[in-house]
């Protein structure tokens, strides 16, 4: 289920340190050990695992040799290794053949799985719950057509997988809205997921649940089994996108967006084609095979610039590089993800930008504007970690209606049958595209219940290809909602000793808050206090600012000193300060000696921490710095747009005037 390879147990290079030491891909390693002929006593005694089940791994692992040894795939290899859990991709990598012929041949020999009902009464009682897994140990199942109401046609949901930052809860809501929807207009739902966090995996949610790897072997079987009208890949996040070509090749119909629409906006070169016809502003770019080719780019766009391998999740492996040194240290550690075939996407990093998110949806005659997510920190900070507010506060009132056309002409242009999200950024006054993801974004969730429009409703009404007269979409108007909503954040860092809270490209959060205000200022307060932050009412307050900062901050630092708060700073930050007539005092930092400023906030004297910082080696420098805050509870902001919206929060918690706000009731369709 965890969908990073098909084949499951493949190869790695034995580390004995990943061996020894418990971590996320410790289970590859173990495996890698007794394929390579160790022991079960010797892995146990490095790893303390209980041999019961190291035992159950190594008759897999010894399963391999036959996959590998037998002169054909006869009915008996192939049944015993479906049994012992191998996927066709597995199987087909050991033959050194294509998967699809393993597939076909294993049909051929009638090897299909059951479906099997999950008992949730553990035997107590009849179990009725329509909730399945798949098995080879049972004949083939044959679907009943008394399962299915008479004339009631079906749908199959494609949800988010596997559970990890990016993916996942963020995408739970638009499944278990969307089978709501398809509910209510007559369809019999099957949601497949293998995401035992999500409501869409309870098994009373959809009509039928499959709890299932969202893999194409795995979700193939469960199409033909259930044979549906159709499939749905817009709700669940990236892995059912990925997975929609291979689907609508074996012949399954996809619902929605159709596949080229998927392609121009997920291909870069098509996308932004659309985009300049348009004359819509683009960051440049180039796309990058290995080293060389970036430095040619480079050279015509100009450092700051921010790395991407192909398909990324989350923003992973995603970096801003500032200079030649930091891009060959990117291409060092990330080689292994960037080739011809999957490129490093080299993009003009638009510093200091206003980024912003549009959600709306398109049916064959209309499209609704969910609404315009304006991002608080800069650009550079990746849309799930970054704080939002609706409406926009910055955001100037010509910009966001332009933004808004730019939108609808898009999702006309990609032929948008269901939900579109965009990400922009405004730098100057002009508009310039990232990207666009023909599906629900997780901004959604944040969205509809701030606005009350309901975006997921809409989008299954334009998926089923309702018309303009029986959508009225004019009804839906996103900028009606009388209160303003910011989006907080929270992340594992405490956790995790090794992590770091600055924030970047690649996403950390693992979840969301929301408050809900008369003005920003309350909506902020909220949002932050809903995120476990602290707000002190007096004490110190550190500071390590870039240079870049240092100017931008100044007013905020003299506002900190008249509402009582003390100043201290490392060196440039405190002479920069008393330059400018604000009393600093100055700290020094970690390899200047000690005391030190990390040693200042361990001793508990420091209230809250300012620290923005830029570049692989003054991120480095400065780590000790975050990593106390997290250790000892203390707020520690990261970027200057959230240091001036923390300094709001603080203004108004000496207000005391707060007001609950109910969140507005979600428009009727």
């Amino acid at each position: 289920s965890l969908e990073r390879d098909p084949r499951g147990f493949a190869p790695v290079v034995m580390n004995e340190e990943r061996l020894a030491t418990a971590n996320s891909e410790r289970l590859f390693y173990i495996f890698q050990a007794l394929r390579d002929g160790r022991s079960v006593d010797e892995i146990q005694k490095l790893t303390q695992i209980t041999p019961w089940f190291l035992e159950q791994l190594q008759q897999i692992a010894e399963f391999e040799s036959v996959i590998v040894a037998e002169r054909e795939l006869t009915t008996e290899v192939l049944l015993n290794a479906k049994r012992h859990g191998f996927s066709d991709a597995a199987i087909a990598g050991l033959r050194e053949i294509n998967e699809r012929d393993v597939r076909a041949e294993r049909w051929r020999k009638g090897i299909r799985p059951a479906y099997l009902q999950v008992d949730t009464c553990a035997g107590e009682f009849r179990s009725e719950t329509p909730y399945f897994y798949s098995s080879y140990w049972s004949a083939p199942s044959v679907r009943s057509e008394v399962n299915l109401a008479r004339g009631q046609e079906s749908v199959v949901i494609l949800g988010s997988g596997a559970n990890r930052i990016g993916q996942g809860i963020e995408f739970d809501y638009s499944c278990v809205r969307s089978v709501q929807k398809f509910r209510s207009e007559g369809y019999h739902v099957i949601m497949v997921n293998s995401n035992p966090e999500t409501v869409s995996t309870d098994y009373d949610t959809a009509n039928e649940l499959f709890f299932e790897p969202l893999t194409h072997e795995h979700v193939s079987e469960v199409l033909k089994f259930a044979r549906p009208r159709g499939f749905v890949a817009q709700l669940g996040g990236q892995t059912p996108i990925h997975l929609a070509p291979a689907l609508v090749e074996d012949g399954f119909t996809l619902m929605g967006s159709s596949l080229n629409t998927i392609d121009l906006a997920e291909d870069r070169g098509r996308f932004n084609e659309i985009c300049r016809s348009f004359d819509i502003a683009i960051p440049k770019s180039g796309l990058a095979a290995n080293i060389s080719d970036a430095q040619k780019i480079v050279a015509s766009i100009d450092y700051p610039v921010l790395c991407r391998p192909s398909y990324v999740l989350g923003g992973r492996r995603m970096e801003v590089i500032e200079n030649d040194t930091e891009l060959e240290s990117y291409f060092a550690r990330h080689h292994d993800f960037i080739s011809e075939k999957s490129p490093c996407l080299v993009d003009e990093f638009l510093d200091r930008a206003l980024e912003v998110d549009v959600d709306l949806v398109r049916g064959p005659d209309w499209h609704v504007i969910g609404g315009i997510v304006e991002h608080i920190e800069a650009a550079g900070v990746h849309s799930g970690d970054s704080m939002g507010v609706v409406p926009p506060q910055r955001l100037k009132t010509e910009t966001a209606k332009k933004i808004e056309e730019i939108a609808v002409r898009l999702a006309d242009r990609l032929e948008i049958l269901g939900l579109l999200n965009l990400q922009l950024a405004v730098k100057n006054d002009v508009i310039y595209m990232l990207e666009a993801n023909p599906r629900s974004s997780r901004s959604v969730p944040f969205l509809v219940k701030a606005t009350g429009v309901p975006l997921v409703d809409l989008g299954v009404l334009a998926i089923l290809g309702r018309s303009h007269s029986q959508v009225r979409p004019e009804r839906f108007q996103w900028r009606k909602a009388n209160c303003v909503s910011v989006k907080g954040v929270v992340f594992p860092f405490k956790k995790f000793y090794e992590a770091d809270s600055i924030l970047g490209p690649e996403m950390k959060s693992t979840g969301e808050t929301m408050g809900r205000g008369r003005d920003y200022a309350e909506a902020i307060l909220k949002a932050f206090v809903a995120s476990q932050h602290v707000l002190p009412a007096t004490g110190e307050v550190f500071l390590s600012l870039r240079d870049k900062d240092k100017m931008e901050l100044l007013p905020l630092a003299r506002d900190l000193v008249s509402m009582g708060y003390t100043l201290s700073a490392t060196g440039g930050t405190a002479r920069f300060l008393r330059d400018h007539n604000v009393d600093c005092e100055e700290l020094k930092k970690v390899h200047e000696g000690r005391p030190n400023c990390v040693d200042r906030i361990r001793s508990g004297q420091v209230a809250f921490v300012i620290n923005t910082t830029s570049g692989r080696r003054a991120i480095d420098a400065s780590f000790g710095i975050r990593r106390s805050c997290i250790d000892y509870s203390i707020p520690c902001i990261t970027e200057s747009d959230a240091a001036q919206s923390f300094l709001a929060a603080l203004h108004r918690s000496r207000h005391g005037d707060f007001s609950v706000e109910a969140l507005p009731p979600l428009q009727k369709i």
